[in-house]
């Protein structure tokens, strides 16, 4: 056995290894998203005031202190679902508009985007109801800043060209129609709990498609440009 004095320098001063140094891109993307996806389960199925950031870690075999780590605090984990569920509809649309061809960012176009991105994230319409529309919403100005404020200026938009290109009727408020469009949209989302099951209505694969090129119809229909009677 080597004694003190028998040790050299180097074996002296030399730290222990490092069982595990600082993730890698890969592996933060792995935790970051699995983080997401608990939270995402757990606050559609309880509400997020009822579940805390332990439950939400225990759920993704992962610890409190790696969701301080990636999203400061179980409101930073909230407002990156809110971008993870908005990121990709804004995606889609800039990638609509990089291609230069206008005609294809329609208000059905945006219709069937928006609803396939409140399909893919189903806990968004019940905390719209839950923690920013009733009473004292305490999460309100979060939801503004991160998602309603980003795409409903989209819709506005989207809605003013339309009617610029004679495909909306001249005498309509493009933000008026924003709301009525976005409305359209959501409360499918929002009464699913009752419509799935008076109705059977479902919104997962081709039923989704087709309310969503029902949706568009409707909205067209009714604001579109008024036809000639002969």
């Amino acid at each position: 056995m080597a004694t003190p004095a028998t040790r050299s320098p180097r074996s002296r001063t030399q730290k222990p290894r490092r069982s595990r140094g600082r993730p890698s891109a890969r592996d933060d993307a792995t935790v970051r998203e699995s983080l997401l996806e608990a939270a995402r389960r757990l606050f559609l199925a309880r509400g997020f005031a009822a579940v805390s950031i332990r439950e939400i870690a225990a759920e993704a075999g992962a610890t409190a202190a790696m969701i301080h780590y990636y999203f400061g605090d179980k409101l930073g984990l909230y407002r990156a679902m809110l971008e993870a569920a908005s990121g990709p509809f804004r995606a889609a649309l800039e990638h609509m508009r990089s291609r230069g061809a206008e005609s294809e960012i329609g208000i059905a176009a945006l219709i069937h985007l928006y609803m396939r991105t409140l399909a893919a994230n189903p806990w968004v319409p019940q905390l719209i109801v839950q923690e920013v529309l009733a009473e004292g919403g305490r999460f309100r100005t979060q939801f503004i800043e991160q998602f309603a404020g980003r795409l409903a200026p989209m819709f506005v938009e989207v809605l003013g060209r339309e009617q610029a290109a004679g495909r909306l009727r001249a005498d309509v408020d493009p933000r008026l129609a924003a709301v009525s469009a976005i409305s359209l949209c959501v409360f499918p989302f929002v009464s699913l709990p009752i419509t799935s099951r008076v109705l059977g209505l479902s919104v997962v694969g081709e039923s989704l498609e087709r309310l969503a090129e029902h949706t568009a119809r409707v909205f067209l229909e009714g604001l579109g440009p008024q036809r000639s009677v002969a």
